[in-house]
């Protein structure tokens, strides 16, 4: 079995790292066949190049790195493809090939969805209010994907239109975004967050919102199963495109 390193961005807060470890958790749990290694970018352990050269000294020559990143930024454009080059260096005979990031999957959308009706809010009441929130980036275009999944991730209720707002680095923000709902007439908000797991910066996300509005907290990505599918997906077609794979 070819291993599956599944790649997170690593986080301060051990929160972040035990979400996603759960998440892989699930998958293995679902497919005990996989062989599913964890890795990070950095701020945690272990990190890309060490299980890279793991997976060379168990005896492997091919391995599928999934990115498990929302956006197509600088961790997906610059910091991974260098780790990969450096173990490509290392580890001549080992063939890596990186599989399309997570990105806005139908399965996530679906799952962000899901996590505000968990909330308790009903799918018909016209007074509910979202604000969808991602971490937000400096690259021209990537804050555009997320503002496209916001409708995408309201469609099939009669929930107001979203309002979408970043945690860093974009505007607007989660303040903005729910003063702009309160203005369009919603009288219950929901807070969601486009992004896979819990963290510091969330953290402070929340406590913005709280502050200015009675607002509930929708869970992250990470809490659904969809993950690990969307993940198990990227590392299929990533064999495919291998030629390992036949198509269904």
């Amino acid at each position: 079995m070819i291993p599956l390193v599944a790649v997170a961005h690593g986080s301060r807060d051990p929160r972040s790292a035990r979400a996603v470890a759960a998440a892989l958790a699930a998958l293995r749990a679902r497919h005990p066949d996989l062989d599913v290694r964890l890795a990070f970018l950095d701020l945690n352990t272990p990190s890309v190049s060490q299980v890279l050269d793991a997976v060379a000294a168990d005896g492997h020559r091919r391995a599928v790195v999934v990115p498990l990143l929302l956006g197509s930024a600088f961790h997906a454009r610059v910091d991974l493809p260098a780790l990969i080059a450096e173990s490509r260096v290392r580890n001549a005979h080992l063939d890596v090939v990186v599989s399309d990031i997570l990105g806005d999957d139908p399965l996530l959308v679906t799952a962000c969805r899901d996590g505000i009706v968990s909330t308790g809010v009903p799918v018909d009441d016209p007074d509910v209010g979202v604000a969808l929130c991602a971490v937000g980036s400096r690259r021209p275009g990537a804050d555009a994907a997320t503002r496209g999944v916001a409708p995408r991730v309201t469609a099939g209720t009669a929930w107001r239109r979203p309002a979408v707002c970043f945690a860093t680095a974009s505007q607007p923000s989660v303040t903005v975004a729910l003063e702009e709902l309160v203005r369009a007439g919603a009288r219950r908000l929901v807070l969601a967050p486009w992004m896979l797991a819990p963290g510091l910066l969330w953290d402070r996300v929340c406590a913005a919102a709280e502050s200015v509005a009675d607002v509930v907290i929708a869970p992250h990505l990470a809490d659904d199963e969809a993950v690990g599918e969307v993940v198990l997906a990227r590392y299929t077609t990533a064999l495919e495109r291998m030629g390992l794979l036949r198509a269904a």
